[in-house]
């Protein structure tokens, strides 16, 4: 064994000495006393080195033989150049060279198999779990390995490095280690290098582990070496073992150490009486259902099921079926032969309740105890004591306390320190105990302690100590497990309420659980909690497992966190913010809980509409879901609530066929009985029904008016509460029920406009509707608005009413593309400010609202000089307003929508950005003090997106719409249906698709393309003529157009083009005078003529060509100092001259280029520009090539 030093002349070869170990410790180290002199003041340093490395060599070995061994172990070291033994200070790269020879001396010492190569070269930093870390100098080390390899000229070498330096190392120092017999094998962990060089010898563990406490993880039976304090109830439970019972029920509560006490007790004092024993453990979320957990029992090969059943030619599935039927058919029979073998056997089934959170009904506990009774198995079941009335009197029960001894605890803490070589300092011992013996949830919050302060210890100069600051620092016993858990959910605050219920469950009775949740499916559906998930699972709060060939799972690792004390008040209780969350949703988490298994099934069907009907809610079902979906931030995950919508739908299809039924039968059934009793009773009961129907209809409204006119500022605070979230759409829904009926309301007209006006502020905020249903309700909005009468003779306050009205709904129209009527109402409301007397604060603020959207408007439709003049005063108006802090938010928007649009409107970046700049900070500023409001998150977002679009490097824009993109993923996790942060998604994934085909990322191009088709597919069912969408929509159809054309896909690409032409000029159309519609237009028309040149399809590429420059050239019209314009004009004329000179068109050519020629010198006589003349060059040479006529008019 060498390890590979920087100084390429020599290597060192460590020398292990196995000394006799004298106390409990698993793995002790020392260094030889030449060591101990050579390494001077780095001798503790390469101690630590030596003792993680040590460590980590010891995790390999298998559970049975770290079980059954330990290990005192010497380090001596020799050079192979006879030259002294010399580390430099924080020479980490030591410690795989460390490792991998105490590993292959441990077993050389247990007389395991030996590796067939001899010379073995390794550098590598090694972490006390076993991971490789990368190491500096990584060629001069290769090459070390060349020179040793001199004295042994044509043998065979391989040579162990660092996966991190894989890229690091030079080819050609490779090749020639591979032409000198030998091998470069880059490792990730220690295990794969011990693999390597024993093959099939290997029998030792592959999982990355650390030799430390168990934190919230049970002790497993091979763990029993550091499993303390429990003496008196392993002694217990294996006396009542040994009266042969044939089921077991161990019960307690959560945390008090059931599991442990079974695998890492009775298993292992079993194991000393029975040499021969067997046992299976299993868990039944392992498994779907009480069916497998069985047939994975039975199908075991030690449990002698198998051999018998085949032999008598019985089928596994057959056998199972009878057994959960209690059918004692074939166990009378197996029974015999299996009593003939004498080794005793106990199936241990961890977590049981788990059993009946998914069945309450479960009668699997009888199959068991039959199969215990039957057999000479011992069945054992660990289950909280809160399930334990499930149970019944069946079996044997057994309770473990949670409660242990002063005694007790001291020895838990001190001998698992003792057997893992750790000391502690003096009285933390006695300090821990102190408070574990005040806590119900004591052990797992002590274990994790220890497991937190030994992965700080590691990190000190003194590994191997565990002290007071340490404890203090992670905030004691009491508050380790969930100060650790908030600090890791403090940093992802928007996600806890989605991470919560994904992981945490409610049964029926009322008892939290931790739910397993599938690792794959996790990820794929929602990445945003990958971050979240990894810490949690690092700091061991989350376990990661998998079960056979099954899909990986994750949940908590242990219900102490999510135990709830009913009758403790919120600052007793262990977590305080999982208690507040479980108390406003546990009604929600019951009800799910009885619903799941449908959900389930529904989600597996989510490609089969038939199926997944079969497993929509019931109407029970679905009256408790609807009313959750209601409530504001109840349902956090999509797919559930995408579930109640769904059943609602077809739940209401449903009705509506049963109307139509019910009317036909209704017609049969009224022919028939005024034939048989004639038409006086019937109009009798007719008559009776109507009645009635009126008096509920005028119960109803009454209460509705009593409701109403209680106040209507009372709506106010409802609008505040509701608007941000989904729930405007019901809200809605309720207000046009209002205002249908408004002309019954005893109300003033400038009430009932009032009302109106709270209607129209939510129709503004409603993204989630079809546009058809806001234009219905907007329909009826304007029909009242005409029948009010005594609104021309109006005080100052109802003037105010009337003009924030007409504000509001102008605002509503221009959001959906009705620029031309929303500037009439803009005017009205203007006009009537104009005649206010005295304006309050909040009326000046409206008015230059208003202002600002005509002047928006204005620049839209090409007045862009006297509008940006209206747009500069108005901020300068705002800076020199001085009123109450009330209206600094609002002040704020508004510089904001004005610096942005001047902004987006400057002749060139250089003038654009600074504006930007200065609203990015106004908002960074605001956010600074409410970092949770939306609204200027979603303004942020708009202004990174802006600041990308103007910043000319590349890296950095990309850095803007990356900043933009973590906002609305975070954004669209708190408000998952607003249509704006979608939008804004939809223009991200093609921007960020676009920087990936640059970057020649593929996949990742594709990825983003893909989330962009979702999200335009889903905003063109709500409404398909809406501007915002159109225009990202067509973007983005062009951007994957252009993906296709990169990956030799010209048809796709094709496709996509027309796709988007068609989408950009429904989109000009809608808005003619909107001069970014045009633009949009244009540059798809360009973008496809590219794609048709470069197919050789020139003639048609023409076509294309001349198309946007008719719409460049009325650009330029509108717009004469747009330097943006007029450089997309310029090159429109070259590239259809350069074309048509290619088809030997010349005439024509020469007309294109003649034309750009005078249209480059008018701009260069007027801003003269390198780049314009550098174009004019490009004419006049063409012209000169060409020969053109002189004569030819431009």
């Amino acid at each position: 064994m060498h390890i590979l030093l920087s100084d390429k002349h020599y290597t060192y070869q460590p020398k292990f000495r196995f000394i006799k170990p004298k106390d409990q410790q698993k793995v002790k180290v020392k260094l030889a006393n030449n060591l101990v002199l050579t390494f001077g003041y780095k001798l503790t340093e390469q101690l630590n080195y030596f003792t993680m490395a040590a460590e980590a060599a010891f995790m390999t070995l298998n559970p049975i033989d770290r079980q059954e061994n330990q290990f005192f172990i010497e380090l001596d070291m020799h050079c192979d150049a006879q030259e002294s033994i010399s580390l430099q200070e924080e020479s980490t790269s030591v410690g795989l060279g460390y490792s991998l020879g105490a590993a292959l001396a441990y077993r050389k010492h247990l007389e395991k198999h030996a590796p067939l190569i001899e010379h073995i070269f390794a550098t590598g930093e090694v972490s006390s779990s076993g991971n490789v870390h990368s190491v500096g100098h990584i060629n001069e080390k290769l090459m070390g390995a060349l020179h040793a390899m001199q004295k042994h000229p044509n043998q065979a070498f391989i040579v162990f490095v660092p996966k991190a330096n894989d890229t690091d190392i030079i080819p050609a120092l490779i090749d020639k280690i591979v032409s000198n017999g030998g091998t470069v094998c880059p490792v990730e962990h220690i295990s794969q290098a011990i693999q390597t060089l024993l093959s099939h010898d290997f029998d030792g563990s592959v999982v990355a582990e650390a030799l430390t406490f168990k934190g919230l993880c049970s002790f497993d039976p091979y763990d029993a070496f550091y499993f303390f304090g429990r003496d008196k109830q392993i002694s217990d439970l294996h006396a009542l073992y040994s009266d042969g019972p044939s089921l077991i029920k161990v019960h307690g509560v959560s945390g008090s150490g059931k599991s442990s006490l079974v695998k890492a007790g009775l298993l292992p004092a079993l194991l000393k009486e029975h040499p021969n024993l067997k046992w299976h453990i299993a868990a039944p979320k392992q498994f779907a259902d009480s069916h497998e957990l069985l047939t994975d029992f039975v199908s075991s090969s030690d449990a002698g099921f198998s051999v018998i059943l085949s032999m008598l030619e019985i089928p596994v599935a057959q056998f199972v079926d009878h057994l959960l039927q209690q059918n004692t058919t074939y166990l009378d029979e197996i029974s015999a032969h299996l009593s003939a073998h004498k080794t005793p056997y106990i199936w241990f089934i961890d977590q049981f309740e788990e059993l009946y959170d998914s069945d309450l009904n479960s009668q699997i506990l009888q199959s068991l105890a039959l199969l215990g009774e039957l057999t000479p198995i011992t069945v054992i079941v660990s289950i909280r004591s809160e399930y334990l009335h499930y149970t019944d009197m069946i079996g044997h029960d057994f309770y473990v306390t949670h409660s242990l001894s002063a005694k007790s605890w001291i020895n838990i803490i001190e001998n698992q320190s003792i057997a893992l070589g750790l000391t502690l300092e003096p009285g933390l011992a006695q300090t821990i105990q102190t408070e574990a013996l005040k806590l119900s949830h004591g052990l797992p919050a002590v274990e994790y302690l220890l497991t937190q302060m030994h992965g700080l210890a590691i990190k000190t100069e003194h590994p191997k100590q565990l002290t007071h600051a340490q404890y203090l620092q992670l905030n004691k016993l009491t508050g380790v497990i969930y100060k650790q858990a908030e600090r890791i959910l403090g940093h992802h605050e928007q996600l806890t309420e989605q991470f919560f219920e994904l992981f945490i469950g409610v049964n029926l009775h009322g008892n939290s659980y931790a739910k397993h949740v599938d690792f794959t499916v996790l990820l794929q559906n929602y990445p945003h909690l990958k971050e979240l998930v990894s810490e949690l699972i690092e700091k061991q709060l989350i376990i990661r497992h998998q079960v056979h060939k099954s899909p990986p799972y994750v949940k908590l690792t242990h219900d102490c966190l999510i135990t709830i004390a009913e009758d403790l008040s919120l600052d007793q209780q262990i977590w305080p913010r999982f208690y507040i969350w479980l108390n406003d949703r546990k009604s929600y988490l019951q009800w799910f809980h009885g619903i799941e298994a449908k959900f389930i099934l529904w989600k597996q069907c989510l490609s089969n509409t038939q199926d997944q009907h079969a497993y929509v809610l019931s109407k029970y079902e679905l009256q408790e879901g609807a009313k959750y979906l209601s409530q504001p931030g109840t349902i956090c995950l999509q797919e559930v609530r995408d579930y109640i919508m769904q059943s609602q739908q077809g739940y209401q299809s449903s009705l509506e066929q049963k109307n139509t039924s019910q009317k036909r039968q209704l017609i049969s059934t009224s022919i028939l009985f005024c034939i048989a009793l004639g038409s006086a009773i019937f109009a009798y009961v007719q008559k009776q029904q109507i009645q009635k129907e009126q008096l509920r209809a005028s119960n109803a409204l009454s209460s509705l008016k009593e409701t109403v006119l209680v106040n209507i500022d009372s709506l106010e605070p409802l609008i505040t509460q509701y608007l941000p979230t989904y729930q405007r759409k019901y809200l809605n829904q309720h207000l046009t029920q209002l205002t249908e009926s408004i002309e019954d309301l005893p109300l003033t007209d400038v009430d009932k406009l009032r009302l109106l006006l709270i209607q129209i502020k939510t129709l503004r905020q409603d993204d989630s509707s079809h546009i058809d249903t806001i234009e219905k309700a907007l329909d009826t909005v304007q029909k009242r608005l005409s029948t009010f009468a005594d609104l021309t003779s109006q005080s100052a306050a109802q003037k105010q009413v009337i003009i924030e009205f007409n504000y509001q709904l102008g605002a509503l129209l221009l959001k959906h593309g009705e620029s031309k009527k929303s500037h009439d109402y803009f005017v009205k409301a203007i006009t009537l400010a104009d005649t206010l007397l005295e304006k309050t604060d909040k009326m000046t603020l409206l008015t230059i609202e208003i202002a600002t959207k005509l002047a928006i408007i204005a620049l839209d439709s090409g007045d862009v000089i006297p509008a940006r003049t209206e747009l500069n005063a108005l901020l300068t108006s705002l800076n020199d307003l001085a009123l109450s802090k009330e209206f600094d938010q609002h002040i704020s928007n508004l510089k904001v929508d004005i610096l942005r649009n001047l902004a987006l409107t400057s002749d060139s970046g250089s003038q654009a950005t600074p504006m930007l700049l200065q609203a990015k900070s106004i908002l960074e500023s605001q956010l600074y003090k409410d970092p949770n409001h939306l609204n200027l998150k979603y303004n942020l977002l708009r202004t990174y997106i802006n600041l990308a679009e103007l910043d000319t490097d590349k890296t950095a824009a990309y850095s803007y719409y990356e900043n933009a993109n973590e906002i609305a993923a975070t954004y669209a996790i708190k408000d998952p249906d607003n249509i704006h942060v979608q939008v804004a998604q939809l223009l991200l994934a093609t921007r960020l698709g676009k920087r990936s085909i640059t970057t020649k990322q593929m996949a990742k191009a594709q990825t983003y393309f893909m989330s962009g088709m979702e999200i335009a597919t889903k905003l063109k069912k709500l409404d398909n003529t809406n501007i915002d969408w159109l225009g990202h929509t067509a973007e983005l159809y062009s951007a994957y157009a252009e993906y296709y054309a990169k990956t030799n896909s010209p048809l796709m690409s094709s496709k996509s083009y027309k796709l988007a032409i068609d989408t950009a000029k429904q989109l000009a159309s809608q808005d003619k005078q909107n001069l970014h519609f045009a633009n949009l237009l244009q540059s798809i028309y360009s973008k496809y003529a590219n794609h048709l040149y470069n197919s050789g399809k020139k003639q048609t590429a023409i076509e294309y060509f001349e198309k946007a420059k008719e719409i460049t050239s009325i650009l330029v019209e509108k717009q004469p100092k747009n330097v943006q314009y007029k450089t997309s004009h310029r090159k429109k004329l070259f590239n259809l001259g350069y074309i048509a000179a290619e088809l030997k068109q010349n005439s024509i050519a020469c007309n294109y280029f003649s034309k750009g020629q005078t249209f480059t010198e008018g701009h260069i006589a007027n801003t003269p520009n390198s780049g314009w003349l550098k174009a004019l060059d490009k004419f006049n040479h063409q012209i000169k090539t060409l020969k053109c006529s002189k004569n030819i008019t431009p």
